[in-house]
């Protein structure tokens, strides 16, 4: 009886030790697959980084090269600007030197002097444009007294009546000196615009610091569409300027002349 007991306790822990057995040669096999799946996966992730590396280094030859043309094409036209416009404004500063040689009118003489003034700005601004460098002026002035002047320079410049009318000037907030200039020039650009395309009698340039900068340009010449340039460079350019620097743009053409609306937020 007792050997039988025996006999049967052993063949328990023997079945015992075949079923670990199979147990865990069945988790050898199951690491082994996992061991694989890994590797596998692994050689995928590699290929897959391996092709977007290859795919990103492509990408920053082509940014490279891209960028490379750009200064090589800007240069050129800052040499040309250089070489060519620069050096004729030079002329015709010189020429206009030279009128003051002689006996004028004292109407004439001021309007001379004033153009040789503005000549000279016009060239500063030109060199700093060949330099891409933002002008000191974008950087001292706020925007308001930069529209200010601008409307009187206009008005000094091309006898022509530019009104500036400026609201809720204390809550004029800053404005970097790069997107400034974007703004500047745009306004520039439109008043413009309208003073040698339009045959309007005034100018009114507006201004408002209230919930953000609003700028509305209007004139009372003929519409867009009347004068025979439809949307040349000029709208073309200003629109381009204000969706690169996030600003709202609106031209108007009405019965009663153009109306260009400008709003930018303080984001």
């Amino acid at each position: 009886m007792m050997y039988s007991i025996l006999i049967i306790f052993s063949l328990t822990i023997l079945a015992g030790i075949y079923f670990l057995f199979l147990r865990f040669n069945a988790l050898i096999n199951t690491n082994h697959e996992l061991q694989r799946a890994l590797a596998q996966a692994h050689k995928v992730f590699s290929d897959e980084k391996a092709a977007y590396q290859q795919q990103a280094n492509l990408l920053q030859k082509q940014a490279r090269s891209n960028e490379e043309l750009l200064t090589a094409e800007r240069k050129r036209i800052a040499a040309d600007l250089h070489d060519d416009i620069i050096q004729r404004m030079v002329v015709v500063r010189f020429r206009l030197e030279q009128l003051l040689y002689f006996v004028l009118p004292k109407r004439a003489e001021s309007e001379v002097q004033s153009l040789h003034k503005e000549l000279e700005h016009i060239m500063a601004d030109i060199r700093y444009l060949i330099d891409d460098l933002v002008h000191p002026k974008f950087e001292s002035q706020t925007f308001t007294e930069l529209v200010k002047g601008m409307a009187e320079r206009l008005s000094r410049v091309l006898h022509r009546k530019v009104k500036f009318e400026l609201q809720h000037e204390e809550q004029e907030f800053h404005i970097a000196p790069s997107i400034k200039r974007e703004l500047y020039y745009i306004v520039q650009e439109a008043a413009q615009n309208s003073l040698n395309h339009s045959v309007a009698f005034i100018l009114q340039i507006s201004l408002s610091w209230q919930n953000g900068l609003l700028v509305i340009i209007e004139d009372d010449g003929q519409g867009l569409l009347e004068r025979g340039r439809g949307e040349g460079y000029g709208v073309s350019s200003i629109q381009r300027r204000a969706e690169a620097i996030g600003a709202n743009l609106e031209i108007k053409s009405t019965s009663r002349g153009l109306v260009i609306v400008l709003e930018y937020k303080n984001l």
